[in-house]
């Protein structure tokens, strides 16, 4: 049995975040949090989330034999009924065969229909990497300097150069390079590295970080890029992985 209220901006908040990589997951939940591990259907890029117990205004959760639920959730479709429903409180609760999510806003009451876990892509395994920068970097500068690259190329390219941060795209005609000293960064871990991503990954990541202030980037030479950031006040984390592009 699963029944639960949160506040729906940020269960919007929540479920953008996980489409910003994938359509549909595998939602697990646990007497301490609700979680998901997914990767996109191109196996480039994984989002991995989590969402304590205590970021919910009511949690209740019991299962027999102590295992977790398992939910198959269509995001889009779950983020379509939030954007109706406006800033109130959202009940959540599953029937006893799981397979149907009821979502209740005021007087609006919405049954979904779950999908099959089992008929789901299996769940990632997380890989152990070893990132040796690390930059952690105010989330508009970030947004502002993806909404032009846009503009300018398919791929972006991030780096550190000693005690500078950049990022920097390069099309037929144009280029654009966002470069900022340590001082200008919340942390930066000094080094020379780059990296070279597919543009239109990083920004639909940018779009799916709500409202939150600052994101981590860890980084190396020709390796995955993780971004990671808290939600819901600390009692929630989003972690993307995105493969490079080999030079």
């Amino acid at each position: 049995m699963f029944e639960a209220e949160i506040d729906a901006g940020l269960l919007k908040e929540c479920v953008e975040a996980i489409v910003a990589v994938v359509d549909e997951g595998k939602v697990r939940i646990s007497d301490e949090d609700l979680n998901l591990r997914a990767v996109d259907p191109s196996n480039v890029a994984m989002v991995t989330f989590q969402l304590q117990r205590d970021a919910f205004d009511v949690y209740r959760f019991s299962n027999g034999d102590g295992a977790e639920l398992e939910m198959g959730i269509d995001f889009p479709k779950l983020g379509g009924i939030l954007g109706i429903g406006g800033r109130e409180q959202v009940r959540l609760s599953v029937d006893d065969n799981v397979q149907k999510l009821n979502v209740q806003m005021g007087s609006l009451t919405y049954t979904v229909n779950l999908l099959d876990p089992s008929s789901l892509r299996k769940e990632p395994k997380v890989p152990e990497l070893e990132f040796p920068v690390q930059v952690v970097i105010d989330t508009e500068e970030f947004r502002r300097t993806i909404r032009a690259a846009e503009k300018i190329g398919e791929h972006i390219l991030f780096g550190v150069e000693g005690d500078e941060f950049y990022m920097e795209v390069e099309g037929e005609m144009d280029k654009l390079r966002l470069g900022m000293r340590k001082e200008q960064l919340i942390h930066l871990t000094p080094g020379t590295l780059h990296s070279l991503f597919t543009l239109d990954y990083i920004s639909a990541m940018s779009k799916g970080m709500g409202h939150v202030d600052h994101i981590t980037l860890n980084l190396g030479k020709n390796y995955p890029l993780q971004i990671e950031f808290e939600i819901a006040d600390g009692k929630g984390k989003v972690s993307y992985l995105l493969a490079p592009r080999v030079e």
